[in-house]
């Protein structure tokens, strides 16, 4: 079952997000890119959006398209050439490989695995074994949600049959809420902060506290990485810029936001901005954009062990530090 959520097709449901940018780098036209992101217009990629609002990208000779959709969509879509970039985790990058789907991992933007067990502290659910005879949520058989509830089932060494998992959809917060299930898989920076907003103390099992997993990162083509790898350096250094920015700046980054956002109200800021800071926690690093030859071993290790990949993949073919490094 997981392996059909996860086969790759082209279906997307596109959003187009352009903002207004100079059409010159000095004398030469800007390059137009595209940039395929999962979900929709969200502070989470807020690096992007400072990164063309503030000329980082033009700066570089970049006109930068961001579109949303799937996720696994995006990732064949720039494996084939179709799409220059795209956004993606460190298992998709695994499994796409394992399919012959030549995509590279160039540029680490999460730290941590964003996803985590959530539960009201009224259930007492703070370790995962403490979920035997209980319920969680997940909002399906697929995607980052389930290799992290995954994650968590393999290194508890949880008996899973003794767990009643429901597929709810990305309803999690509300179904805490109707005491539909015990738990549910959620995203770090988003259902916790609702929930705890809405006066539901909560506790959370992020998985990044059992196992080191690749999480979000700028995705290339090996196509275009060969055939122009001046493009892939500029795209890194000034999505870098707009990542160590946002970081730096995040009340800037935030204003910077709500002009493509304009579902946050008034009303919405206050835990939208309570959003973006949890996100930056996520995006900080010592060494920002470089991931680990071991967070790989490890990420393909668990995959293997837990039937998620089937066929072989090559470690040192998934991602390139070397346009961090430059």
């Amino acid at each position: 079952m997981y392996r059909k959520a996860f086969k790759f097709g082209i279906c997307l449901v596109l959003m187009l997000t352009v903002i207004a940018s100079p059409l010159m780098a000095g004398d030469k036209p800007l390059r137009k890119v595209r940039f395929g992101v999962s979900y929709i217009p969200n502070v989470q990629f807020a690096p992007v959006y400072v990164a063309q609002e503030k000329g980082f990208y033009a700066a570089e000779g970049l006109e930068v398209a961001v579109e949303y959709g799937y996720e696994n969509d995006f990732v064949a879509l720039a494996a084939q050439g179709e799409r220059e970039f795209a956004l993606g985790s460190g298992d998709q990058v695994i499994l796409a490989q394992s399919q012959g789907i030549p995509i590279i991992y160039v540029m680490k933007w999460h730290q941590r695995y964003p996803v985590a067990l959530m539960a009201p502290q009224s259930k007492k659910i703070t370790k995962v074994k403490d979920l035997i005879g209980k319920s969680v949520g997940i909002p399906g058989f697929f995607g980052a949600s389930y290799v992290g509830w995954k994650a968590l089932v393999y290194t508890a060494g949880l008996d899973e049959s003794q767990v009643t998992v429901k597929q709810i959809g990305f309803t999690q917060a509300s179904a805490i809420q109707q005491n539909i299930v015990d738990s549910a898989i959620v995203y770090v920076v988003n259902e916790p902060i609702q929930l705890r907003n809405a006066g539901i103390e909560v506790d959370v099992i992020e998985v990044s506290d059992y196992i080191d997993l690749v999480s979000n990162g700028l995705l290339v083509g090996e196509k275009l990485i060969k055939s122009d790898p001046n493009l892939v350096k500029r795209m890194v250094k000034a999505t870098m810029k707009g990542l160590t920015y946002s970081i730096a700046n995040p009340q800037e980054a935030f204003a910077i936001s709500r002009k493509i956002i304009p579902e946050i109200t008034d009303e919405a800021a206050p835990v939208q901005y309570q959003v973006l800071l949890a996100s930056a926690k996520l995006w900080e690093s010592e060494k920002m954009g470089v991931s680990t030859r071991k967070s790989w071993e490890d990420s393909v290790e668990f995959m293997q062990k837990t039937g998620l990949l089937t066929n072989p993949v090559t470690v040192d073919k998934l991602y390139d530090n070397q346009f961090v490094e430059e």
